[in-house]
């Protein structure tokens, strides 16, 4: 997604050394499959932020794997990381920085020399904090948190359940998308290249602009074209359906 607004929010940064960040690693060999053959997978967690060092955005830049993003209990103020990676000749390379507020996670493709490997990224952050997210082909979940959310996946599905979201803009290259939202967003933009599209909205009244390619359309909600909150809704092929409660 070239779009990669609101730009205000989510500033790209590069890693800084020595930023507030406590790791516990724990790092474990270990045979399973990936696509067929031995591989090998490790873990680690860590935390990042806190009074001294405040994180006020997250940045996840990932060449493949899922990414799931849940909202803390009340006053958490820290970020928690936990990376799973699954490899077979090479194991993929991680970085995390703190800067100017942005937590940047980022998982390479091994070195580019065609091995397998991928990371699979789940982050508890406080509900409010702005997030973008980038993966080249896995699942991205954002579950339960109300700050603005940039989501772009090569070819895996999206999920928003219990958002409470009030700017979204998302896309994937081809799987499915779903979002469910607790309270009035102001603006969602979901795009999937070929699979459904599902958005369901609490009650009031919307700009719905829905279409597909290929699917069928459905909208079961208040329209009014100048209407504050505004739906876009999108498929390739799917079916595109902008719901009610």
């Amino acid at each position: 997604m070239n779009d990669r607004s609101p730009s205000s929010v989510l500033p790209r940064t590069r890693p800084a050394v020595g930023a507030a960040l406590a790791a516990v690693t724990a790092l474990t060999m270990a045979g399973c499959s990936l696509t067929g053959g031995e591989t090998h997978s490790g873990s680690r967690s860590y935390t990042a932020g806190g009074d001294d060092a405040r994180v006020t955005a997250l940045d996840i830049d990932s060449h493949g794997g899922s990414i799931t993003v849940k909202a803390a209990g009340p006053g958490r103020r820290t970020v928690g990381v936990t990376e799973d990676r699954i490899w077979d000749a090479t194991r993929p390379r991680t970085t995390h920085s703190l800067r100017a507020g942005t937590l940047r996670l980022t998982a390479d493709d091994c070195g580019g020399n065609g091995d397998r490997c991928q990371v699979d990224y789940t982050v508890t952050v406080p509900a409010s904090l702005p997030v973008h997210l980038t993966t080249g082909g896995g699942d991205i979940v954002v579950n339960g948190t109300s700050g603005p959310v940039v989501a772009d996946t090569g070819g895996g599905g999206i999920r928003m359940p219990g958002s409470r979201v009030r700017e979204v803009k998302a896309r994937t290259g081809g799987g499915s998308m779903s979002g469910t939202f607790l309270a009035v967003p102001d603006a969602v933009r979901f795009e999937s290249g070929g699979g459904n599209v599902t958005v369901r909205l609490p009650e009031g009244t919307y700009a719905v602009d829905a279409s597909t390619d290929g699917g069928r359309r459905s909208v079961q909600v208040p329209t009014d074209s100048s209407a504050g909150h505004r739906i876009t809704a999108h498929s390739a092929g799917g079916n595109v359906s902008v719901l009610g409660p």
